[in-house]
């Protein structure tokens, strides 16, 4: 689990939520050193801590602009399909998408 160590849930709705970056995390010291950046795959675990979902797979995952720790916050929105498939778009402050994907769960 990520929460607590790289982020913080600061509001949550049914299909949206908003996590704060903490820059301060182990995670930005090795990724990368002085050009701090999100790494894709804890983006995925966000998304999915925040659904309160598990992945089993990932059909197509797109990360469009780099996270950096300073973005301070992360908007989550989803979709879930037939209760097993969700799409999920990623934004930083200003509506700038950041990344989309659709996972199996």
């Amino acid at each position: 689990m990520l929460e607590g160590v790289l982020y913080e849930v600061i509001s949550k709705g049914e299909n949206t939520a908003t996590a704060k970056l903490l820059p301060d995390s182990p995670v930005y010291a090795a990724h990368f050193p002085g050009f701090p950046i999100t790494p894709g795959v804890t983006i995925v675990q966000m998304a999915l801590e925040c659904m309160g979902r598990e992945l089993s797979g990932a059909k197509d995952i797109k990360f469009i602009v780099p996270v950096p720790p300073s973005a301070g916050t992360l908007r989550f929105e989803w979709s879930i399909i037939d209760d097993s498939r969700a799409d999920i778009s990623v934004f930083l402050p200003g509506d700038v998408l950041s990344a989309k994907m659709s996972v199996s769960l």
